[in-house]
């Protein structure tokens, strides 16, 4: 199976800090193929890049960095999950090309007409 990433567009704020990253992952697997989209908020703090100096593969190593995710359950415990958007949509679009893989139905040639 074979990835393609691609940035889509971004946000910037007024300073030129890209905020936000919309971007889809394409899978590839012989003549089948599934794609995802997605959006990232991103909170780049003291790594800044000029906004020209930029590249894809820049944004998109952002975008790939784990993100924290913490909130206070009922019980006012702190509670939080790590996402990795490059391995959970890598996922996504393996299991939907497994899915069409599966369904793919054959017409053999009967056995006693050959």
């Amino acid at each position: 199976m074979e990835f393609k990433w691609t940035v889509n567009k971004v946000q910037v704020a007024q300073d030129n800090l890209v905020i936000k990253v919309d971007l889809t992952v394409t899978g590839t697997a012989g003549d089948n193929s599934a794609s995802a989209s997605y959006t990232r908020n991103l909170n780049r703090g003291d790594s800044f890049v000029s906004f020209d100096q930029l590249t894809e593969q820049q944004v998109l190593d952002w975008c790939f960095e784990p993100e924290v995710i913490t909130w206070k359950d009922p019980d006012s415990v702190e509670q939080s999950i790590t996402k990795y958007l490059k391995n959970a949509g890598e996922e996504q679009v393996t299991s939907q090309i497994e899915r069409q893989l599966a369904a793919k139905i054959s017409e053999p040639a009967l056995p006693w007409a050959v």
